[in-house]
């Protein structure tokens, strides 16, 4: 199996734009956004990625009642915290909900919201927070793909 993890947009659409070029080479099963996408319109463009996408909402998403109608049409999941095959994504922002999902069955705990890239392990769970597409906290533009049990975490 192998599924991009991405986090923190933030509407740097030309960022968003260079990660759908390199998702559309990689060709992932599915995306999992552990959020902070912000508009609508940064949203849309995913829709050239013919992949389902599992969004979890962060801290600066606005218009969740918009990110929702989308999503739902283009037949994704959405909301604030969100499994997906192997696991479940949150955003973050609270750190007792996190730790609530590190305790759990999930194989793959994925959040965002530190902008930071960080793989852990954890008994025998992953732990992965892909850092910031956008780029604006740390420099880098950051996601990353699990690919079989291996996590790689690579810079655009």
């Amino acid at each position: 199996m192998k599924f991009a993890i991405i986090s923190d947009t933030h509407d740097n659409l030309s960022a968003v734009r260079d990660l759908v070029k390199e998702l559309e080479r990689e060709k992932p099963e599915f995306i999992v956004h552990a959020g902070d996408i912000v508009a609508p319109f940064t949203l849309k463009e995913f829709f050239p990625l013919e992949t389902k996408l599992y969004i979890a909402f962060g801290n600066n998403d606005g218009e969740k009642k918009l990110l929702t109608e989308i999503a739902t049409q283009k037949g994704w999941e959405i909301g604030e915290i969100v499994e997906f095959p192997l696991g479940v994504v949150y955003h973050g922002t609270d750190s007792r909900i996190l730790s609530v999902l590190k305790r759990t069955d999930y194989s793959i705990v994925v959040f965002g919201h530190t902008h930071e890239s960080k793989v852990e392990k954890l008994d025998s769970k992953l732990i992965i927070n892909p850092g910031e597409v956008c780029g604006y906290l740390t420099g880098k533009r950051t996601y990353a793909i699990y690919e079989d049990g291996e996590v790689s975490l690579i810079e655009l």
